[in-house]
């Protein structure tokens, strides 16, 4: 038996300012694909870890991985297209794909990445074996992925931290299929809903009550995987809509009153689902009342891991005029500010702007007077469970400058920050500071929430906003709530 292992993930904003090129994927094929992720807590790691304990021969296919950002451009996506179709051929002769994605990119005149990718696959593979696609909880169900896919599994938690394990359910999946014990059966229901992702974690809340009850169904042996996918917020599309999808063994129609149950459910809640956020000066205020540290600020609206480019100084300009009880710590890129901090060298004190220089609608540049404090070459690992848990991240050169008791680590590209050890690993450690800005809507709580003495959700202007309503919409099926709060009961909705 050999199985083809493939990932290409990448979740797309289409209101973001700055566009994708293939090289932010940093792509691999073959074998090189094996040697990213062997043993890494990513889904292509539970693929190999299962296929490997099987005695199954996993052949690589490719690994690519790039963080949130607007559309892939469309020279790149065709270079794209012909590197997953050259290696997927180089692959040989092959059982099944096990296929890990996001679910939710785009590129130019592609809404449907995925689309097209299992469209491409299951061209090739033909149409009786097996395609297992896992997908990010955020992902943009669409018809095309529902028809070239034998199942998909998506991730049960957000903060994401199951990726791994979504994988091996996968891969288990895989298995079962080959050896006759599962006929896969999908049924796939979309709703007319955005769920805000500042209050969709699985753990607790509207979100984690229909979560337990996927989990129940699973348990309970009445379907081979329950995904919910309440939808990456931010992109304008005409096949938009948070989903359920139902894998039942052999029973389609079971799927079927399984994912209307369920979707009916969330439908019913969908009001629970509202976010409340803080004026930041109000948020720095409530913060220097609390005794201790760290109070974390969530500053969702800049989210690098949303397709903000991380650039706003939303926070940062009421944090560096702030009379601060302790240290501050926040991350920006800017490249420019980079670039000075490395003509002054560190402990130097430079003037400059910071912030603002991607964003330039939504934030405008900072003036301020900076100790540069450290330089680095902006390499560093993820330790904490979820996001790329022990692959490197290079976000170009880096520098962590102080204004007053504010440090902020600025970087030349993204990177996420939900990892405390972005900042450690540039000699800030959280732990000790007053206030830390992290932009993340959700994500960040994982590592976060052991160590925060608090957390509040700041309001700022941005292209990853919780106020979706204030956002240039014009190509989302209308109507959809929230935008459209008299949105009617869709036809399927049991109430």
């Amino acid at each position: 038996m050999r199985i083809a292992v493939a990932s290409i993930l990448q979740e797309s904003n289409t209101f973001s300012p700055v566009m994708t090129r293939l090289e932010d994927f940093s792509p691999v094929t073959g074998e090189a694909a094996r040697a990213r992720h062997q043993g890494k807590l990513t889904e292509f790691g539970g693929f190999l870890n299962i296929l490997d304990a099987a005695g199954v021969e996993a052949v690589p296919v490719c690994a690519l991985w790039a963080i949130t950002a607007n559309r892939l451009v469309a020279a790149d996506f065709a270079r794209l297209e012909e590197m997953f179709a050259w290696a997927l051929h180089d692959a040989g002769e092959v059982d099944g794909l096990l296929l890990a994605m996001h679910g939710a990119q785009t590129a130019e005149g592609a809404d449907d990445v995925e689309g097209h990718i299992l469209e491409m696959a299951r061209t090739m593979l033909g149409p009786k074996k097996p395609i297992v696609l896992t997908l990010d909880l955020h992902a943009n169900l669409t018809r095309a992925m529902a028809e070239h896919a034998t199942a998909i599994v998506g991730y049960h938690t957000y903060p994401h931290v199951d990726m791994f394990e979504t994988g091996q359910k996968a891969a288990r999946l895989m298995l079962r299929a080959l050896r006759g014990e599962s006929r896969p059966a999908m049924f796939l229901r979309k709703l007319p809903l955005i769920v805000n992702a500042e209050n969709s974690q699985s753990s607790s809340g509207p979100f984690g009550r229909l979560m337990r009850a996927a989990e129940a169904l699973e348990a309970a042996g009445e379907a081979e995987a329950v995904s919910l996918f309440p939808v990456q917020p931010w992109m304008d599309i005409a096949e938009m809509g948070s989903a359920v999808v139902v894998v039942t063994n052999g029973d389609r129609k079971a799927a079927e009153r399984v994912a209307t149950d369920l979707a009916s459910d969330w439908w019913r809640t969908r009001e629970e689902f509202r976010v409340t956020l803080v004026a930041p000066e109000a948020a720095i205020r409530l913060a220097m009342a609390i005794d201790g540290g760290p109070v974390v600020l969530a500053e969702s609206s800049d989210s690098t891991g949303s397709g903000s480019p991380g650039d706003s100084t939303g926070v940062l300009k009421h944090l560096v005029t702030a009379p601060l009880a302790g240290d501050a710590a926040i991350f920006l890129v800017d490249p420019g500010a980079v670039a000075k901090a490395y003509e002054c060298g560190v402990g130097g004190t430079v003037e400059m702007s910071v912030g603002g220089c991607f964003d330039t609608l939504n934030s405008q540049p900072v003036a301020v007077r900076a100790y540069v404090r450290l330089l680095s070459d902006g390499r560093w690992t993820a330790r904490a469970r979820g996001y790329n848990t022990g692959i490197e991240t290079h976000m170009g050169r880096a520098a962590v400058l102080e204004v007053g008791r504010v440090k902020i680590l600025v970087a030349e590209r993204s990177s996420m920050t939900v990892d405390p050890e972005l900042f450690r690993s540039h000699g800030i450690d959280p732990v000790h500071c007053k206030i830390v800005v992290v932009k993340s809507p959700n994500g960040f709580r994982a590592a976060y929430e052991p160590i925060a003495r608090e957390i509040f959700l700041v309001d700022t202007p941005g292209v990853s906003t919780a106020n979706l309503g204030t956002l240039p919409w014009r190509r989302i099926a209308r109507p959809i709530v929230p935008l459209d709060p008299e949105t009617p009961d869709p036809r399927w909705y049991k109430a």
